[in-house]
C-alpha cells in the first residue's frame, strides 16, 4: 500500500476563520518543508520497498534520506563553490528527470555515498568558471555499508533490549521510541526527515536474518 498523499493545508485563524489550498499548488520548497515536519510525517507502511541514500563523511558522521523508488542509480556527484560549498548528487529516475539531492554538510568531506552499491568518492577535477568553482567525484565501488548497518543494527537492537520479531510484526507507528533508541546507539542521523531514519532501521529490521 502506497504512503498516502497530501490533498490540502488548512489555516485556522484566532477568530475562527480558516483558509486552505491544494497542497499540489504549493511551491515544491514548501511541500517539502511541510513533510519533513513531525506532524506530518507518515510511517512508511512497506518499508522493504522503499530506497535509501547512506551518506558517510570522514569525521564518522553517516546520515540516511528515503528517496523515490523510481531512483535507479547514482548518476554523479559534484560540489559547487562560490565561495560557500554545496554538494549535489543527482540520482537518475526511471523515464523522468533525474533527482537533484543538495549536500549541506561538508560536502567536501563526504567519504562514501550508498545506494543500491556503496561507492568510495575521490575529487576527480576542480572547474573554475569565474568566482565559482565546480568540483567533480568520481565515484569507485567498494566496501558494503548496507551489511555494516545491518550488523550496527543488530548490536544496537540487543543492547537496548529490543526484540527483532516485536519490531516486525508491531505497528511502525507505535515503534518511534524504540527506534530512537536503536538510532542513538548506532550514532546515525536524519539528513532530511526523521521519519526517514525510521524507516531505514524498519527497513533493516525485516530484511535481518
Amino acid at each position: 500500500m502506497p504512503r498516502s498523499k497530501p490533498q490540502k493545508v488548512v489555516i485556522e485563524f484566532d477568530d475562527g476563520s480558516k483558509t486552505e489550498a491544494s497542497f499540489d499548488a504549493l511551491p515544491s520548497q514548501l511541500q517539502w518543508e511541510l513533510l519533513r515536519q513531525p506532524f506530518a510525517s507518515q510511517p512508511s507502511t512497506d518499508p522493504e520497498q522503499e530506497k535509501f541514500v547512506l551518506l558517510e563523511w570522514d569525521d564518522g558522521w553517516r546520515e540516511v534520506m528515503e528517496v523515490d523508488a523510481a531512483c535507479s542509480e547514482i548518476n554523479r556527484y559534484y560540489v559547487i563553490s562560490r565561495p560557500e560549498d554545496v554538494g549535489r548528487l543527482s540520482l537518475n529516475k526511471e523515464d523522468d528527470y533525474p533527482d537533484l539531492i543538495e549536500i549541506v554538510r561538508k560536502p567536501r568531506d563526504l567519504k562514501r555515498i550508498t545506494f543500491l552499491d556503496t561507492f568510495q568518492l575521490s575529487l576527480e577535477r576542480s572547474d573554475r568558471e569565474g568566482k565559482k568553482i565546480d568540483h567533480f567525484f568520481k565515484l569507485s565501488k567498494e566496501g558494503d555499508a548496507i551489511t555494516e548497518e545491518m550488523e550496527a543494527f543488530k548490536r544496537a537492537a540487543e543492547e537496548v533490549g529490543i526484540d527483532l520479531q516485536d519490531l516486525r510484526s508491531q505497528d511502525p507507528g507505535q515503534l518511534t521510541e524504540q527506534y530512537e533508541k536503536i538510532r542513538r546507539k548506532m550514532g546515525i542521523k536524519a539528513a532530511q526527515r526523521q521519519q526517514d531514519v525510521y524507516d531505514f532501521i524498519a527497513f533493516l529490521a525485516k530484511v535481518a536474518d
